[in-house]
């Protein structure tokens, strides 16, 4: 009975680290980035081949004046959000482009950017794959 009551007690604590885990990790990760939304999914092909389908990147918030061309960058849109490359930065709006994309997009307010990719060791810092369950659902 008390190898049960023991197995028991271990699998409620063992629980209680995950949850613990899954909601206090973007919190902490919000805080340390400086930004309401540390992770983004990836969730096209227009970043190729820095960026891939089903990434999970990592995201910081930057002031206005922090950004550069070349910064790859996450912004809010009717639809959600957009994670491009800038290509120009202007007096009230800066100029994006997809990696693999032939056009540039419309005006983006800096207003509207949410930071920029977190950069380890030089390099985006991403997570390969986790992002997947965010592409399944906007297929949907």
């Amino acid at each position: 009975m008390k190898t049960f009551l023991k197995f028991v007690l271990n699998i409620v604590i063992y629980i209680a680290i995950v949850v613990g885990v899954l909601i206090g990790m973007p919190r902490f990760l919000a805080w340390k980035l400086e930004t309401p939304y540390p992770l983004a999914a990836i969730t096209s092909g227009s970043m190729w081949p820095v960026l891939h389908e089903g990434d999970l990147i990592f995201i910081e918030g930057v002031s206005r004046s922090d950004l550069a061309v070349d910064d790859i960058v996450v912004w809010q849109n009717p639809k959600g959000f957009t994670i491009h490359r800038i290509t120009k930065l202007n007096e009230t709006t800066l100029i994006t482009k997809g990696d693999a994309n032939f056009t540039e997009d419309e005006p983006v307010r800096y207003e509207d950017v949410i930071g920029r990719t977190y950069k380890l060791f030089g390099k985006n810092a991403r997570i390969p794959y986790l992002g997947m369950v965010s592409v399944y659902a906007n297929q949907k």
